[in-house]
């Protein structure tokens, strides 16, 4: 007899029901008002041209957002009604998803010319959502080969509650916590006498009617450039963000807890997470392109989004497995510390890469601090090499496991039976009176 999927929780279909729903509808109506103030902003020359293309950016992701929740919403009303689906693996989308990284080496090459147009408002913003969007498909495919999670529910469940709450979530926390850091840290530093002394001094020069900005602007250079504060940068930067993000990015896998994943689901569904977290990270960075700087931007953040992607599966991974049998908390810890640590040598790597412009050295006299931006130079790219090593590494095992298992997946199927239902057949079932029940026709995956 074949294991059937296990059964929806009513609370957790309302659940993303209502967050997929109103994230996904607010995302709309903000990427309608972005766009209505990039267009007024063109039209009246109110908004200098590289704001309006920013504007413009800003409103393409949003309505990627929205449209990326909208499955999700109808998934979830089709399991209130009583409606269940399964999925299975498809070979194609890996090869797809190699196409597509073929395709995106070719829009790097287009991106600056694209960038630096004059209709860089029209064309840019579809241009940055795919090179955006084809590197972290690629790495999520190379991540499932052979592996799925049990229904297209949990899937896009995951995709909606990682782009609508996750987000906000981790940077609520992050916010919170660079707070207190700038309120003890201003604290601590207001009893020195030095800075007691400096600060009168700012406050004359602010007076001052002939007051030079640039003035102040060299003077918090020189403040960024002390060693303490560097260190305290490279503390929060690769050691307190690493902690906050590896422990909420696999936020929408806890959803899904219930439902007793396998290590091999719950490492799919953390990849899902981080590519979400990677998306938005990346988007954001890329919004403000348009003065021939976002090539090197999107190139730096191929990375950034392999690294995402690797950590959250790792932990996700590791949850998973100690959801299943409760025996392994070790691994559980152990996902967690590593992912930290990969997160925290990657973010020290990106500030070290910058580090002798920070401390403003004299050329000659700068022989170590450019060693040490080398060196950090190739330590992104060793961990570009470790993570994708990571990736595949994971995948070979739990395809492995699955195979010696005899776990095969079932397929996504609907009444009538019916692979990835296309949009029709899923609104069809949505509107239908009567209530199906799929059942998966192979043995249940471990």
């Amino acid at each position: 007899m074949t294991d059937q999927p296990p059964a929806p929780a009513a609370w957790r279909s309302w659940l993303l029901l209502i967050i997929s729903g109103s994230g996904g509808f607010l995302a709309i109506v903000g990427a309608g008002l972005l766009f209505a103030a990039g267009s007024i902003g063109l039209v009246s020359s109110a908004i200098p041209g590289l704001q309006s293309v920013t504007l413009f950016n800003l409103a393409w992701v949003m309505l990627l957002v929205g449209l990326l929740c909208i499955p999700a919403v109808v998934y979830s009303v089709l399991e209130i009604r009583g409606k269940r689906f399964v999925s299975q693996p498809k070979r194609r989308y890996f090869l797809v998803a190699s196409a597509g990284i073929l395709v995106w080496g070719l829009l790097v090459l287009l991106f600056k010319p694209v960038e630096t147009s004059q209709l860089a408002w029209l064309l840019l913003p579809p241009l940055v959502l795919l090179v955006t969007v084809l590197p972290l498909r690629w790495y999520f495919e190379i991540g499932r080969r052979g592996l799925t999670l049990s229904s297209p529910t949990q899937t896009w469940g995951v995709i909606s509650f990682s782009l609508v709450f996750t987000l906000p979530v981790i940077l609520a926390l992050e916010l919170l916590v660079l707070g207190l850091i700038l309120v003890f840290g201003g604290i601590y530093i207001s009893t020195s006498p030095a800075f007691t002394e400096q600060l009168a001094i700012l406050q004359r020069m602010v007076s001052d009617p002939n007051f030079d900005p640039q003035i102040l602007a060299d003077m918090l250079t020189g403040l960024l450039a002390r060693p303490g504060v560097i260190f305290g940068l490279l503390v929060v930067v690769s050691g307190v963000i690493p902690l906050l993000e590896e422990m909420f990015k696999p936020l929408a896998v806890w959803l899904f807890a219930g439902d007793k994943l396998t290590p091999a689901q719950g490492f799919v569904a953390g990849m899902l997470s981080g590519a979400c977290f990677a998306l938005w990270e990346n988007l954001t960075a890329l919004s403000a392109s348009g003065d021939g700087s976002g090539t090197f931007i999107l190139v730096a953040r191929v990375g950034t989004g392999l690294l995402h992607i690797v950590t959250a599966g790792m932990v996700s991974w590791g949850l998973a497995s100690f959801w299943q049998s409760r025996r392994y908390l070790g691994r559980m810890i152990g996902a967690y510390v590593l992912a930290v640590m990969l997160h925290g040598l990657w973010n020290a790597s990106g500030v070290l890469t910058g580090i002798g412009p920070m401390l403003q050295i004299p050329v000659d006299e700068a022989t170590i601090t450019q060693t040490v931006e080398s060196v950090a130079v190739a330590m992104l790219i060793t961990l570009v090499f470790v993570n994708l090593g990571l990736l595949l590494f994971f995948n070979a095992r739990l395809r492995r496991v699955n195979s010696a298992e005899g776990g095969v997946v079932a397929a996504q199927v609907s009444v009538p039976l019916q692979a990835n239902p296309d949009a029709a057949s899923l609104l069809g079932s949505l509107l239908a009176d009567e209530s199906e029940l799929v059942v998966d026709p192979s043995p249940k995956e471990e």
